[in-house]
C-alpha cells in the first residue's frame, strides 16, 4: 500500500513538472511581432506612373597646368602624373504602380569613360621603377534593367521614405586599351557581356506633391561577366567571371529626380479638389 501511494505521487509530480514546463515553453517561445509589413500608410497609390533621370559627371585634369613638372600621390609612390579622366552616365527609368507602395518598371543606363595618361613613374624602390607614357583607355557601355521596388513610408509620413529595389540587368560595353606608338595605335580591343541579379536599397523625399529626390546604393549582387578581346587584331582571348558581392558599393552610388503623377481615382480626386 505505502508503496502504492509513493507511485501515485511520483506520477502526480511528473504531470505537474510537465504541464508546468509545457506552459513555461509556451511563454518563451512565443513570437514578438514587431508589425513589419502591416503599416495601413500609403506613400505612393495604386495606379501612379512615375519616371525619371539620374546624371553623373566626372573630369579630371592631371599635371596639365604651364610649365607643371607633373602631379605626385601615394607618398611618391606615383610621380610626373600628366594626363585627363572622364566619365559620363545618365539612366532614365519609368514605373508603374500596380498596387499601393508597390511599382514594377524599366531602367536603361549609358555610360562613358575615358583615361589618358600622357605620363606616369610608378617608383617603388631606387632600383624598382616604371614608366608609362601615351596610355589610353575608352569604355562605353549600354544597359538595361526590369526592376520590382516596394516603398516603406517612416511612420506614417507621406513624405519620406525608405525603398527596396530588385533589378534583373543585362548589358553590352565596349573598350580599348592602346598606346600610340611610331604615330599608330596598338592595343586591345573589347566586347563586354554582363548580367546581373541584384539588391538595391535608398531613401527618398518628396520635394513637391509629385516631385521626389532619392538616393540609393548597391548592396547585393549575383553577376557574370563575359569578356572577348583582340590584341592587334590578331590574337584572341576570352575571359568570364561570376560571382556574389554582399558588401555596400560605393561607387554604385546614385542620386536621382523622380516625378510621379496620379491617374485613375486619384488623379480625378485631385481635380476635382482643385476646381
Amino acid at each position: 500500500m505505502r508503496k502504492s501511494i509513493i507511485f501515485i505521487m511520483v506520477l502526480a509530480g511528473m504531470f505537474l513538472s510537465a504541464n508546468a514546463f509545457s506552459k513555461d515553453t509556451t511563454a518563451v517561445t512565443k513570437g514578438f511581432d514587431r508589425g513589419i509589413g502591416r503599416s495601413n500608410s500609403c506613400f505612393i497609390p495604386k495606379g501612379t506612373v512615375g519616371a525619371g533621370v539620374s546624371l553623373a559627371y566626372h573630369d579630371y585634369s592631371i599635371g596639365n597646368m604651364a610649365g607643371d613638372s607633373g602631379y605626385s600621390m601615394l607618398f611618391s609612390l606615383i610621380q610626373n602624373m600628366h594626363g585627363n579622366m572622364t566619365s559620363f552616365s545618365i539612366s532614365p527609368y519609368a514605373s508603374y504602380f500596380f498596387a499601393d507602395n508597390l511599382s514594377v518598371g524599366l531602367r536603361f543606363d549609358y555610360g562613358r569613360s575615358s583615361l589618358g595618361l600622357d605620363n606616369l613613374d610608378l617608383s617603388i624602390m631606387d632600383d624598382m621603377s616604371l614608366s608609362l607614357q601615351g596610355f589610353h583607355y575608352m569604355k562605353q557601355s549600354y544597359t538595361g534593367a526590369a526592376t520590382l521596388r516596394t516603398y516603406i513610408p517612416f511612420a506614417t509620413s507621406k513624405r519620406f521614405a525608405m525603398f527596396t529595389e530588385v533589378r534583373a540587368t543585362g548589358g553590352y560595353g565596349q573598350a580599348k586599351t592602346f598606346k600610340i606608338v611610331d604615330g599608330e595605335n596598338v592595343g586591345t580591343y573589347q566586347d563586354i557581356y554582363n548580367a546581373e541579379l541584384g539588391l538595391v536599397p535608398g531613401v527618398m523625399a518628396f520635394l513637391t506633391n509629385e516631385v521626389a529626390f532619392e538616393i540609393s546604393v548597391g548592396l547585393l549582387g549575383f553577376n557574370y561577366q563575359r569578356v572577348e578581346q583582340v590584341t592587334n587584331q590578331v590574337e584572341k582571348s576570352r575571359m568570364e567571371n561570376s560571382g556574389i558581392n554582399f558588401r555596400v558599393n560605393l561607387l554604385s552610388i546614385g542620386f536621382g529626380l523622380s516625378f510621379y503623377i496620379p491617374t485613375g481615382s486619384h488623379y480625378a480626386k485631385k481635380v476635382k479638389e482643385t476646381k
